[in-house]
């Protein structure tokens, strides 16, 4: 497994490596060692969540208030997977990056604190699977409007739906005091 740092400062990408024989293949999705050395810090697992969308979804920027952090890697079909700095005070807030997440090659994305999370499904039937560090509360997430104009996220053309939930545009996050501060 091969850890590569990504643009939002914290955030990596994990590229496992295929063992192939006559019965199939075998992929590590996660490894602590490789995780730590990256990271600098070791990932406790608390809970692992899966999530299914349909060709076109969009689910909206879900950033958690509290020192959430997630491990996200695709199981099956592909998506699009956008990074969001919303770290207020964070040399690189409001940047965000495009990773390209297939049940072929399985990388995973370290998603730290702070750092805001959405997908596009580039097949029907994609999913997604979570490993996070601490238990989900939904009252310590937001949702940040994906289409908002202010981060001008590059999505294809045309999302089929959009899961947003009760997003806010940035502004409004900003404006309200809501988005997590950088701390590093």
């Amino acid at each position: 497994m091969k850890a590569r740092a990504l643009e939002i400062p914290g955030a990596f990408a994990f590229e496992p490596n295929a063992h192939r024989d006559v019965r199939g293949e075998l992929q590590e999705v996660y490894r602590e060692d490789v995780f730590r050395v990256a990271t600098g810090q070791s990932f406790s697992l608390a809970q692992a969540n899966t999530v299914v969308s349909r060709l076109g979804a969009l689910r909206g920027i879900s950033v958690a208030t509290t020192s959430h952090a997630k491990y996200v890697t695709c199981t099956s079909g592909a998506v699009l997977d956008a990074l969001v700095d919303l770290r207020t005070g964070s040399p690189t807030f409001g940047t965000w990056r495009l990773e390209h997440l297939d049940a072929e090659r399985r990388t995973a994305l370290y998603v730290p604190p702070g750092v805001g999370h959405a997908t596009f499904a580039l097949s029907d039937r994609s999913t997604v699977t979570y490993l996070l560090n601490e238990l989900h509360r939904p009252e310590q997430f937001l949702t940040i409007d994906p289409l908002d104009a202010d981060l001008a996220i590059e999505w294809p053309p045309e999302p089929a739906s959009i899961v947003v939930g009760n997003s806010l545009s940035l502004a409004e996050a900003l404006d309200r005091k809501l988005l997590p501060a950088h701390t590093g």
